[in-house]
């Protein structure tokens, strides 16, 4: 059970005939974050979940619970062979087809490479560049929360215009799996630090994702 009672629930999918990457499906989980934002702008739930700590729950599901989630409404995101599906926060326990997917052991194989999403952007339109530690070993399901926590806190931060003229653009994004001394180095810089509440997986305050 999270531990907060209001979560943003996003899926993943799970195909076996079409595996998708780790690296793509952590950068659908966070685009989906954001697009459900931009989709939903009015839904109240937003108002109350992001102060109380951005709780997201990444869970798979197979081709039919997308078809599923699709009909309901969900924003549904591909990066490669990755797709992810995105809602506005609801309270815990979920309900709908949400519920019926699955959470712990989300794992997709690792490329090692970085991951694209309309890139790059067009010139003067803002782009979304998010870090994520590969050191700590997250499953797939654990680092594409963090990514989704690292996107959304950047789109926050990029004010109505802005971030209106990057979901124009076809949302430009791209997510880098970095190893410890380049996270390090480039933390400084970003604009976005993910520290992890530590109440899955790893300890405590550690350092999961960046974003600029």
């Amino acid at each position: 059970m999270p531990a907060v009672d209001m979560i943003q629930p996003i899926g993943v999918l799970n195909d076996p005939e079409h595996p998708a990457s780790h690296e793509d499906t952590c950068l659908a989980a966070a685009l989906a974050s954001v697009k459900a934002w931009i989709a939903f702008p009015e839904d109240p739930m937003w108002e109350q979940w992001y102060p109380d700590g951005q709780g997201k729950s990444v869970r798979r599901g197979k081709p039919k619970d997308f078809r599923a989630l699709e009909t309901q409404g969900a924003v549904m995101v591909r990066v490669g062979d990755a797709l992810a599906a995105g809602l506005p926060p609801a309270m815990y326990p979920l309900s709908g087809r949400m519920k019926q997917l699955q959470v712990a052991g989300t794992e997709m194989e690792h490329s090692g490479r970085p991951a694209s999403h309309e890139w790059p952007a067009p010139e003067g339109v803002p782009s979304l560049q998010i870090g994520v530690d590969t050191a700590l070993g997250m499953s797939t399901g654990k680092a594409a929360a963090q990514s989704a926590h690292a996107a959304f806190d950047w789109a926050v931060r990029q004010g109505p215009e802005r971030l209106r003229a990057w979901a124009e653009a076809g949302c430009p994004a791209r997510l880098v799996p970095l190893h410890r001394a380049d996270m390090a180095r480039l933390a400084p810089a970003a604009s976005v630090r993910i520290h992890d509440a530590g109440h899955t997986e790893i300890a405590s305050g550690s350092l999961t994702a960046i974003a600029r």
